[in-house]
């Protein structure tokens, strides 16, 4: 998690585009680069010195290298649409890193299922470095709405779903998944997913339905980043609330990522 430093200003130096208003930006950050561990994200201020919008944007840390980080954008809103347009030599303002990890270490599996939807691909490249170093077998299903949404970069071992049929499995990635499974074709899963909410959902039941273990990394709107606000709220499960006694988590500090069986969508 982050110690909870100020923000930085971070110069861009790389922006590529992916796909139409899909792009990633690349940044100069130390503390970024050195400190971030596969799933934990940046609170960002699209332009230095904006305070229109106001609000921060969350994004996974989707690549590091040296004292410069990446993420990756899609524009969907002003401030995504903003960040998108950047260009090469302006300032963003990064808080992080923050938030906890994915919880690769965990000694109940022996195959990594990646299991992405659209840009919920952000923390899976970092996550593929880390089990490549561990030499945790991985597999990777990737789901979009069309073949030329897909960010191949630092993934391995892809099995592609596409809505439209233009690329690999017609349909999505978790019906795909469902046919590795019942085939047993993965020995010892443990899923690690990050999409929409409706394929989350699925995983979570997918996973409930074959009892093996599953980790969600959730995609939200957040403003503090840092558990102030309190404004990034996930339901516990009933039994997680009576151990425990707290209701909800926030997605900021106690995730982003959580055991499937732990949270209600």
């Amino acid at each position: 998690m982050t110690d909870r430093q100020p923000s930085q200003p971070s110069i861009v130096t790389h922006r590529r585009e992916i796909a139409p208003g899909l792009v990633t930006l690349r940044f100069r950050n130390e503390r970024v680069a050195r400190h971030t561990t596969a799933g934990q994200f940046v609170n960002v201020i699209p332009k230095r010195g904006f305070i229109d919008p106001m609000l921060r944007r969350p994004f996974s840390v989707y690549w590091t290298e040296g004292d410069e980080a990446e993420i990756i954008v899609q524009s969907h809103g002003r401030g995504t649409e903003i960040l998108c347009n950047t260009r090469e030599g302006e300032a963003l303002d990064i808080l992080g890193p923050l938030g906890r990890p994915w919880m690769f270490d965990s000694n109940d599996y022996m195959t990594a299922v990646l299991l992405i939807g659209g840009v919920g691909v952000a923390s899976m490249p970092l996550l593929t470095r880390e089990l490549e170093r561990r030499e945790v077998p991985v597999q990777t299903f990737y789901g979009a709405r069309t073949s030329n949404l897909i960010a191949r970069e630092h993934l391995k071992n892809l099995q592609l779903a596409t809505d439209d049929g233009s690329e690999g499995f017609q349909g999505s990635n978790v019906a795909l998944l469902r046919t590795f499974l019942e085939a047993r074709r993965l020995e010892m899963p443990k899923i690690f997913a990050c999409g929409p909410t409706g394929m989350m959902r699925a995983a979570q039941s997918l996973a409930a339905e074959f009892g093996i273990p599953c980790e969600l990394s959730l995609e939200t709107e957040m403003a503090c980043g840092v558990g102030i606000c309190q404004g990034c709220p996930v339901l516990n499960e009933e039994r997680v609330f009576q151990r425990t006694g707290r209701k909800f988590r926030l997605v900021c500090t106690d995730g982003p990522s959580f055991q499937s069986d732990e949270i209600v969508l």
